[in-house]
């Protein structure tokens, strides 16, 4: 199958071995892919199939009516909160926020909807485009703490709140999917936002050994290890549903359990020794250079 994947399948190193596996949800680089596949093979909902571009503007309003029901269930979660275990030491409402935040890393689940046959694949990105700009009103122009998506999406209610983590996961999830669409590298990048959204729910609820690097924010034991393996389950999950596959031939059959490993622990490491409010981004950067390092190695 031709597609974007930037993968050298003869690779032997365990933190560079994923490769694409062939199915219907996989349409890049062909066409009568995405949508078409899912609906027709699958549902049986379409007696004549779509355009691709038609496959992806309805792919893209799936995408829209899928982010507008998070936000609501979010809204809704909020205002069902008042005080006890769910409110975050700084005055703010963790649950929320995380459930948003793994919210918008799952987007990458609709991406085998589209059809890369097409440019409008590329519209994969309108969510995010739209949040990004959202964001930055709400945040540096509004400035109304009593703003619904600032009540949801920040600890404190404090409307600069989301120029950090909330508009550094909506930039992130715009170059993910303009660049790394379908693409082993563009999982991995959201996979380990999973893990870092994992580490806040763990040392939240469990986190008992703090420790603090310079620069950073109080960190758990627990909540390290919860982001390894939030980042390694992320991995999995993505790569199944999306069809990218870890391939187990590589280093003589121990190659995927290895880079599962490598890459969680890497996301856990950075997780840990993230300056405050930019680990959205520096976790981005990493996996992305990691990922670059170990092609041009192989």
């Amino acid at each position: 199958m031709g597609g974007r994947s930037n993968v050298d399948n003869s690779s032997s190193n365990p933190i560079h071995s994923f490769s694409h596996a062939s199915g219907v949800g996989n349409s890049v680089g062909g066409g009568g892919g995405g949508l078409n596949s899912v609906l027709v093979s699958k549902l049986g909902l379409l007696t004549h199939p779509l355009t691709p571009m038609y496959t992806n503007i309805v792919s893209a309003l799936l995408t829209i009516v899928y982010v507008k029901t998070i936000l609501e269930i979010a809204a809704y979660v909020r205002s069902k909160q008042t005080t006890s275990s769910v409110v975050s030491g700084s005055g703010g409402v963790e649950w929320s926020r995380k459930f948003v935040h793994f919210a918008a890393c799952s987007y990458v689940l609709f991406w085998p909807l589209f059809d890369a046959s097409h440019w409008g694949w590329r519209l994969n990105v309108t969510v995010p485009v739209v949040m990004s700009l959202r964001l930055l009103y709400k945040g540096a122009i509004l400035n109304d703490p009593e703003d619904e998506d600032v009540r949801t999406m920040s600890r404190t209610s404090s409307p600069s709140e989301l120029l950090y983590g909330p508009l550094q996961m909506t930039l992130i999830m715009c170059y993910v999917g303009l660049t790394k669409f379908m693409t082993p590298a563009g999982i991995l990048i959201m996979a380990s936002l999973v893990g870092d959204g994992v580490a806040a729910i763990v040392g939240m609820q469990y986190g008992r050994h703090i420790y603090k690097v310079p620069l950073g924010s109080e960190k758990s034991i627990e909540g390290t290890i919860g982001c390894a393996i939030g980042t390694i389950g992320g991995m999995w999950f993505y790569s199944y549903m999306c069809g990218i596959e870890l391939m187990d031939s590589a280093l003589g059959g121990g190659g995927g359990w290895k880079a599962y490993l490598a890459y969680g622990c890497l996301s856990a490491a950075v997780e840990a020794t993230a300056l405050r409010n930019w680990d959205n981004l520096l976790l981005a950067m990493t996996m992305e250079l990691a990922f670059i390092n170990n092609d041009v190695e192989s």
